[in-house]
């Protein structure tokens, strides 16, 4: 190699030895390398940390040999020799296979007695080694980085839930039951899993998964909700149950007009039947002596988990309600509508002067006797209407009652719908 190569490759590599230790001190200082080191491993994460430690250890060897044959060549070069001697030190020290590192022990069973236990690789060799074992180590590094910040953040607000957890225990004064260590326990689990074996969080596409975290926080947030419930019982009983009581009387009387209304209907009509209307009011008395049983005997927690279960249950029952009086009501809109249509149609049959035709008058009748008679049937109706309607659009032709007996396939404008259901 010439001088001017000699000192191109020189700089080449002193670069690249710069490069390298300046990144080498970043990896050892990075907050992930150092709690990897730091860490009680196990499952996943301990395996992949022992094959990027394996990797860690054979790059500092390289690291160590490359840079020794670095300083070698500078101080060749800074004596300023000229002769062949030196050149020929130089090129071989910058290109040739100068540098020594310890080769990877094999099993036992596969050494020979005389095997060496080094290799000798050039400087290019030894950046290239280099290069891939860095790779490998910074994979394994960043991955449990990420999965660290994702995940310690979430598990200290599970750990904040559990403190508030226990601070509503120790203030409605009632020992925690067996959920509460389960909880317990599979906090400690999981907390234990991000510490020590984050890794095995990740999943095929190198995401985090912290489902697990999230399913634990609503139990957490569901426990933490039932004990506000007790301790307000306990500071607010007559209170929150007084509105309680009044919510069911409320009800009760819905459920009362709703019967006079379902009354009615079914004077009116036959068919749709009107929807049936059941009585939830008696169960939520029953409900709301056992509140007070619960009261006397100072179950504070049992006491919050009932009151939110009749509070839904009074709000799912006042819904129920409000929708079979949409129900209700909506037979006898129906009932209506269908009466205005059958008028209009009528109107219409005098304009063209087809009223009296025997087969449209036969059609008109059927069509009013079944509006009329009480209670009636809107799906017949609504039958008959159509074939009242299709009367007056087919000029010449008288339909009877047994050639339309049911909706045709051109049929239109609800005549296939009777009315409203559930």
């Amino acid at each position: 190699m010439s001088w001017e190569g000699i000192d191109h490759a020189l700089n080449r590599v002193r670069g690249e030895l710069k490069r390298i230790t300046f990144n080498l001190a970043d990896l050892d200082g990075h907050v992930g390398h150092r709690m990897l080191r730091g860490a009680d491993l196990r499952g996943t994460t301990r395996e992949r940390w022992e094959h990027a430690d394996r990797h860690i250890h054979r790059l500092w060897e390289t690291f160590d040999a490359f840079r020794r044959v670095v300083d070698d060549a500078s101080g060749h070069r800074a004596l300023g020799g000229g002769r062949a001697s030196d050149q020929a030190r130089l090129t071989f020290l910058l290109t040739g296979p100068c540098i020594e590192t310890p080769l990877e022990k094999a099993p036992l069973h596969e050494r020979g007695l005389l095997d060496a236990d080094t290799e000798h690789i050039t400087a290019a060799e030894a950046v290239a080694r280099m290069t891939a074992d860095y790779e490998e180590v910074t994979e394994v590094v960043s991955a449990a980085e990420s999965a660290w910040n994702t995940l310690h953040p979430r598990l200290a607000g599970l750990d904040a839930l559990w403190q508030e957890i226990g601070t509503l225990g120790d203030m409605i004064e009632e020992a925690g039951g067996g959920d509460d260590e389960a909880l317990r326990s599979e906090l400690d689990r999981v907390g234990d899993t991000v510490r020590r074996d984050p890794l095995s969080l990740l999943g095929p596409d190198l995401g985090v998964d912290a489902s697990g975290l999230e399913r634990l926080r609503k139990r957490l947030e569901a426990v933490r909700g039932r004990l506000r419930d007790a301790l307000r019982m306990r500071d607010s009983y007559r209170e929150s149950t007084g509105h309680l009581v009044s919510a069911v009387d409320d009800l009760e009387a819905t459920l009362a007009s709703l019967h006079e209304l379902r009354a009615r209907v079914v004077t009116r009509i036959s068919e749709p039947r009107a929807v049936g209307l059941p009585d939830p009011v008696p169960g939520l008395r029953a409900r709301l002596a056992e509140m007070d049983t619960l009261r006397s005997q100072g179950r504070w927690r049992a006491l919050g988990a009932l009151f939110g279960e009749v509070q839904a249950a009074v709000h799912t029952a006042t819904d129920d309600a409000r929708e079979r009086r949409a129900d209700l009501e909506g037979l006898l809109d129906r009932r209506s509508e269908l009466r205005g249509r059958l008028e209009s149609y009528r109107a219409r049959a005098v304009r063209l002067g087809r009223a009296e035709e025997p087969g449209v008058s036969e059609l008109h009748a059927r069509a009013h006797r079944e509006l009329w008679t009480a209670p009636g049937d809107l799906r017949a109706a609504t039958s008959a209407l159509a074939a009242y309607r299709r009367s007056l659009e087919e000029p010449g032709v008288t339909e009877t009652t047994r050639d339309r007996t049911t909706p045709g396939a051109d049929a239109s404008d609800g005549e296939s719908d009777g009315g409203v259901s559930r």
